[in-house]
């Protein structure tokens, strides 16, 4: 921080001696081949009150030096390896998203693209899927802090010619640690876990280019690995500390690894013609074969309980392996009819098809007190899902005048799958299930005249039968924006969206109502040169209703969530005075989100910001920001932070 300060001392001196100092043909060169700018600052980070790890886990922007944000572009005018290279990499320093991208064009010959992204995932709220919540337990038993990556490099050959060669690699990595629950029969217990996994694809191909079609063909292959280690030794009570037939239960010792590993194929083929003026036609075919293998060892300690004997037992040692491939083909096909010159008519057709084949080997020995012979059992598993699944979507887009246009279409979706049926039903080896529905959309715009326009959507559905219990089944769906340009300076704008569901199934009856209305003001007068004013206002309910099939009991329970929101937004931009060509100018406003009923909560983020230039090449920047989020059921979950920044921008 020493540094930076002091930097921050010199640097406009140093620049503003350096600038009088240069002659005028090293500046010409300077700004013909580079250009760009770096922001370079510090963040100090001031934790007034509350959870630190809940803060980590909505906010987590960290304290320290920072590379906020740099953009180049070299360009080279004898254009001899490159034409021009652009480099770009925001949020660096240990931020929680941080993104490096670059560029390298060649016109003709090639062009390489390149992206690095890094994320921070971190997840420890305490109410989240704690069971001892009740009891005052303040600690999350599905928590991550893991940092995942991912890169990827592409290469074209003579972009802008016929036939385009073109390559592509990508790699999705991450890694970190947990607390995740070990199961037995009757109780679970929250140990550390060790994470990571890996993704690798390579791809390949060529894109054609003619008059009237375009085609890609592509090739390409994924590896892939996940895995899980937990290796624990203390005494975990675990989430049951009732005493069962005289006994608790506990957990002494675990030793636990589970890995995934896998690979498959690709290939696509994806293609657009215009044989006549008057219709296009698109299409896209996709096949993959993923094949995976899955191995499971775990050794357990301590007091258990089986619950079809009833007795305790003192370790168990489990082992599975399994094997799973999934042929997988996809596709769409459409076309867009224009009969008449105020008549568009758009049809699509998608399936989507995949049938998975598993087979698995379990074995599980079991010690009991006083037994030196642990009770052994094994099973050998094989399973298929088949799946289907289509939609067909016809659209007609009717010009009445220059200024308003109908749309009218019908949606169609089916489909159906088989999978084995739960031990639970021994009267069914195999359970199928079946989709139906069918859509009616409806819309409009219009355009009055260049200040004021309208447009709105409305769905209408009717479905016989769908796969899943909170899927969309009756429902209406609404959408609706509009603008209006008041004068030059000022611009006004609403949004409105509704959605009602309704699945009457006996034992599911599923009601879900969401509604959304917000309205906005843009007003910049004198084109902004002043100050511009920018405001949004958003007022959202959701409601849902759903029967549920309680897992310990087999009875049905009601699962009831309401809520009420106000989101707001502001921000007013002021232009001070200029330096040179440079504008000097704060900025100040922020954001609110306050909700009612089931989970009530609050979350403000007031900022103020500023810029002050001292040099043709130098610009100070400040920013202050709050951070305040809290529930009123839920104390134990907020924080309230305070933010600033103070860094340089080198301008070239």
């Amino acid at each position: 921080m020493r540094l930076l300060l002091g930097l921050a001392l010199i640097l406009p001196l140093w620049a503003a001696e350096s600038a009088e100092s240069q002659a005028e043909p090293a500046k010409a060169d300077a700004e013909r081949w580079l250009s760009g700018n770096i922001d370079l600052g510090y963040r100090w980070v001031q934790m007034s009150a509350g959870n630190f790890d809940v803060y980590r886990s909505v906010v987590n922007l960290g304290e320290g030096p920072k590379m906020l944000g740099a953009d180049f572009r070299v360009t080279d005018d004898k254009k001899r390896a490159f034409d021009s290279l652009t480099f770009s990499m925001h949020q660096w320093g240990g931020e929680p998203y941080s993104v490096l991208r670059g560029s390298a064009v060649k016109d003709g010959v090639y062009r390489v693209t390149g992206e690095f992204r890094s994320l921070a995932y971190f997840n420890n709220l305490p109410s989240f899927a704690n069971p001892l919540l009740a009891r005052g337990a303040s600690f999350s038993q599905n928590s991550y802090d893991s940092r995942r990556r991912y890169s990827s490099v592409e290469i074209e050959f003579f972009p802008g010619r016929r036939f385009v060669p073109f390559f592509g690699y990508s790699r999705d990595w991450a890694r970190g640690r947990g607390v995740l629950p070990y199961f037995t029969e009757a109780n679970e217990y929250p140990v550390p876990v060790a994470l990571k996994d890996r993704t690798d694809e390579y791809r390949g191909g060529v894109r054609m280019h003619f008059d009237k079609f375009h085609l890609t063909l592509e090739q390409g292959g994924i590896q892939f690995i996940d895995a899980q280690e937990a290796g624990y030794s203390a005494f975990n009570p675990g989430n049951n500390t009732a005493d069962l037939f005289g006994r608790a239960q506990s957990l002494s010792r675990l030793n636990q690894i589970y890995d995934v590993t896998g690979s498959g194929i690709f290939s696509r083929v994806a293609g657009t013609a215009s044989p006549f003026r008057w219709i296009n036609v698109f299409g896209q075919f996709l096949y993959s074969k993923p094949e995976t293998k899955a191995n499971y060892a775990a050794g357990a300690t301590g007091v258990f309980l089986q619950l079809n004997t009833l007795r305790f037992f003192t370790g168990q040692q489990d082992a599975a392996a399994a094997f799973a491939k999934q042929p997988h083909p996809s596709g769409n096909i459409g076309f867009e009819l224009r009969p008449f010159r105020r008549l568009r008519i758009v049809e699509s057709l998608m399936t989507d098809r995949l049938h998975n084949a598993t087979s698995a080997l379990i074995a599980e020995a079991v010690l009991f007190p006083g037994v030196t012979t642990a009770e052994q059992q094994q099973a050998f598993l094989t399973d298929r899902l088949v799946y289907n699944y289509h939609r067909q979507e016809l659209n007609a887009f009717f010009d009445i005048t220059s200024r308003i246009m109908l749309r009218g279409g019908f949606r169609y979706v089916w489909g159906d799958s088989s999978y084995s049926a739960p031990r639970l039903n021994p009267f069914r080896a195999e359970e199928r299930g079946e989709i139906e529905q069918k859509v009616g959309i409806a819309g409009v715009n219009v355009r009055w005249s260049q200040k004021a326009s309208f447009n709105g959507e409305f769905e209408a559905a009717s479905s016989d039968r769908m796969y899943f219990r909170t899927s969309l089944n009756d429902y209406k769906r609404m959408r609706a924006r509009g603008r209006y340009q008041v004068k030059p300076s000022l611009m006004l704008s609403a949004n409105l969206s509704f959605l009602d569901n309704q699945n009457p199934s006996p034992g599911l009856r599923f009601d879900l109502r969401q509604r959304s209305d917000s309205v906005s003001v843009q007003w910049l007068p004198k084109e902004g040169r002043r100050f511009s004013l920018l405001g949004d206002y958003t007022r959202s309910t959701l409601r849902s209703d759903l029967l549920y099939l309680n897992p310990a009991f087999l009875q049905p329970e009601r699962s009831f969530y309401r809520e009420n929101a106000h989101i707001a937004t502001a921000l007013l931009d002021v232009n001070l005075f200029k330096v040179g060509a440079r504008q000097a100018r704060v900025s100040g406003g922020g954001s609110l989100f306050v909700s009612s009923f089931s989970r009530a909560t609050e979350y403000y983020q007031p900022f103020g910001r500023f810029t002050m230039p001292v040099h043709r090449t130098l610009e100070w920047f400040g920013e202050w920001r709050w951070y305040c989020y809290g529930q009123t059921a839920y104390r134990y979950e907020s924080f309230r932070t305070n933010h600033i920044i103070l860094g340089i921008r080198f301008l070239m």
